[in-house]
């Protein structure tokens, strides 16, 4: 009996001590096995329950999306294996907690004889969706030109039988798990790890969403703190953890395996050179950079913050309102807001509701203040300013600063800027500049700023002004105007819904749009309180609403439907035209890319060849102890303004000049390649650190010195640094480009010494 009533009472001390914990959730992206061990340990050695919090750890099932359920708060936080998450091309706004796996351990496994990457074109690949299209192993398929079309990719079976019984070329594993029953089979294989050819990725990411972070930053400091805690106990009791994972959490994975994995994870996490759980922001910065190449990542995209320490430091220098801000609302009640009616996606009146980007912005806005703001109806923007001039309106949610508008309001910080471009007909020729334009009409919407600063550049544009930018592009279309002036965003817009295949645009302008929230200029308070607003509207919150109205573009209501069809059956031509030349050209694909070593447009070598001339040096300098050679990497200083002012051909002529200024200056030893966009890679052989550094300083004088064609001065930045025989090439790519970003902040057109590595 007193046994019995000491248990209950242990039991009730357990029940009302769970009862004072915080729940919180970890969704693990697959089953149990040692690479959660720090998780395990912090959960069965009391870490978390310590820190105030009851954990419940959620092994990974079939059909569970890890990232959705953490960012529809179905799970507090979870594991992915990259620091950012894609879908469709834009990013995912995680916020990245802490990350235990320095190295991804993710690598190809290929038949043997199968060494390069080049050599799986035509060849079966096993892998998941997300691997062939998010992770390095999709970078580095997508530099060797590996594609669905020209290979045969399957969906992972997640069993080497596939690839022990040689019915795949080569299949997705992990260092840690799939190589160990590989070496137990005795199966010969070949490894290709993305790092070698420089695609670093990490993994084991513990990440959350942005509402977790800011309205419960505490609990997630304690969450990372005891899992921290739980990784260290882990890698210094590995025995014990691998008999809990069987015992408690019944993993089928021999002990033998279980002790394979614990070491390779342990080589993973690099704890001699990094703090456990360490975020490394730069390899973040440069995974998002090769997305964006890659194409897998789109141009609008932004990175944004993405720690979670820093997004915590910014939100605690958060919006508050002064009590003169406070007494203000309270008196004011009401906030009338003023609007472009059709100017969808950025705002549009919609059954008199206010909808697109800026409506979402001022939503966000409006929980912060405590007070609603209200939409005045009008059907044109020049309405809009009429009735924000009369003080019928309190602000503008969208507008640009001009002078003429600064008689009657004042504009906070600019929270949107977009290039402005010119829609033509389909067969107006596109053009580099609008002087071409001379006593062509051009219609823009009455009241933008944009007709002011157009008028004072260029007098002889005979601008029209329009009510609508659908009055503009009708006009365009019946040859009633040449063009319509308007954002980039807004344009596309409404020709994919309404007028493709008869509009398109022609022109990009050298001008931007600059857009404001303006405000009534005699109630400064008001002012204050807006401006605070936008300067505390973060990237993460920006970059979401920004994508919720962009992504929908095709999905209003108004797309012609048989012009869909149209498409599509043009779409479904170009693909059976694409496979017929496809089946035909099969057999010649790999002996052609084997002899395409030289980048197109510019002659010089590709970034294929330029890897491989890497890898060669790295070897000899492992060989021969005096052996010398040094790199650099070179990058034309503002390449994009050239893009964008001169018209990409007038870019392509740039590059061409550049390989030949290259050619004419360096030895006929030294290795060009083309790195990628405007980016280059100079490989020194027999050629010391110290002497690079004046080969480098050479070339920027030769480059700064020439007299391009198509611009008037072009100039480099460059980072040049030594090939260390105990570094990994990877590692030696990273510290040159290092110092290139460095040459760049520095103020550009210079030269940058990379820092050798700590023995």
């Amino acid at each position: 009996m007193v046994i019995r009533f000491f248990v209950f009472c242990i039991a009730l001390v357990s029940l009302l001590s769970a009862a004072g914990l915080e729940k919180v959730s970890l969704q693990l992206d697959w089953k149990y096995q040692f690479e959660y061990a720090g998780y395990i340990a912090a959960k069965e050695k009391g870490f978390y329950r310590e820190v105030g919090l009851d954990v419940e750890l959620r092994e990974y099932r079939s059909g569970v999306n890890v990232v959705s359920d953490v960012l529809s708060h179905k799970s507090n936080y979870g594991i992915y294996n990259s620091s950012i998450v894609v879908e469709n091309g834009r990013i995912r706004p995680i916020v990245l907690m802490a990350t235990y796996l320095q190295h991804s351990p993710l690598i190809l496994v290929s038949q043997k004889g199968l060494e390069n990457p080049a050599d799986l074109i035509g060849k079966s690949l096993m892998g998941t969706d997300n691997e062939f299209k998010h992770s390095s192993l999709s970078l580095l398929l997508s530099h060797f030109g590996i594609t669905p079309e020209n290979s045969h990719l399957v969906d992972h079976t997640f069993s080497i039988d596939p690839f022990v019984q040689r019915r795949v070329d080569a299949m997705s594993v992990y260092r840690s798990n799939q190589l160990y029953e590989l070496d137990r089979l005795k199966i010969p294989y070949d490894i290709i790890d993305p790092v070698e050819y420089g695609f670093l990725m990490n993994a084991g990411n513990l990440f959350t969403s942005y509402e977790e972070t800011i309205d419960h930053s505490e609990r997630t400091r304690k969450f990372i703190e005891a899992t921290n805690r739980g990784w260290r106990y882990a890698i210094d009791h590995p025995g014990e953890i691998i008999d809990i994972l069987k015992k408690k959490y019944r993993v089928a994975k021999s002990y033998e395996a279980l002790a394979y994995e614990a070491k390779v994870i342990q080589k993973l996490m690099m704890s001699d050179l990094y703090g456990i759980g360490e975020t490394n922001s730069e390899l973040t910065q440069r995974l998002f950079k090769q997305l964006v190449r890659v194409g897998i990542i789109r141009e609008d995209q932004k990175l944004g913050q993405f720690l979670f320490q820093d997004i915590v430091a910014s939100s605690k220098n958060g919006f508050q309102l002064t009590a003169i801000e406070k007494a203000y609302l309270a008196r004011k009640k009401t906030i009338k807001m003023c609007v472009d009616p059709e100017w969808y996606p950025l705002e549009a009146i919609r059954e008199g509701k206010h909808i697109g980007i800026a409506a979402d912005v001022m939503s966000n806005f409006e929980s912060k203040i405590g007070i609603p703001i209200k939409l005045v109806q009008t059907s044109t923007w020049s309405e809009s300013l009429q009735k924000v001039e009369n003080r019928q309106c309190d602000i503008l949610t969208l507008a640009a600063k001009i002078p003429e508008r600064e008689r009657y309001l004042k504009f906070t910080t600019t929270y949107l800027t977009l290039p402005y471009v010119m829609v033509t007909t389909m067969e107006k020729p596109f053009i580099n500049s609008i002087e071409l334009l001379k006593g062509e009409k051009v219609g823009i919407v009455k009241g933008y700023e944009i007709i002011t600063r157009l008028k004072k550049l260029y007098p002889e544009l005979n601008i029209v002004e329009v009510e609508s930018i659908n009055e503009g592009l009708k006009k365009v279309e019946n040859g009633q105007l040449y063009g319509y002036i308007d954002n980039l965003e807004v344009t596309t817009s409404y020709i994919q819904r309404a007028y493709s295949g008869s509009l398109k645009v022609s022109l990009r302008l050298e001008e931007t749009d600059e857009l404001s929230v303006a405000i009534r200029n005699d109630e400064p308070t008001l002012y204050d309180i807006f401006q605070k607003l936008v300067t505390q509207l973060d990237e993460p919150t920006m970059q979401k609403i920004y994508n919720r109205w962009t992504s929908t573009i095709e999905q209003v209501e108004w797309i012609d439907r048989s012009k869909v069809l149209q498409a599509m059956a043009i779409l479904f031509l170009i693909i059976a035209a694409f496979s017929w030349r496809h089946l035909l050209l099969k057999r010649y694909n790999k002996r052609l890319l084997e002899l395409s070593i030289t980048d197109k447009l510019t002659g010089l070598y590709n970034r294929q060849k330029t890897d491989e001339k890497l890898i060669e040096e790295h070897r000899k300098m492992s060989r021969y102890e005096t052996y010398h050679c040094s790199v650099m990497m070179i990058d034309i200083d503002m390449f994009k303004h050239i893009n964008d002012t001169k018209g990409h051909q007038a870019g392509d002529r740039v590059l061409q000049e550049i390989a030949e200024v290259f050619k004419k200056t360096l030895r006929e030893t030294d290795l060009i390649g083309r790195w990628g966009g405007e980016e280059f890679m100079v490989i020194l052989s027999h050629t010391s650190l110290k002497e690079a550094e004046k080969v480098a300083w050479n070339l920027r004088k030769s480059v700064a010195e020439y007299p391009f064609t198509t611009s008037s001065s072009v100039t480099i930045s460059i980072g040049v640094g030594e090939l260390i025989p105990s570094e990994e090439v990877h590692e030696c790519v990273k510290r040159v480009d290092t110092a290139l970003y460095q040459a760049k902040e520095n103020g550009r057109n210079g030269v940058v010494k990379a820092l050798q590595p700590l023995n």
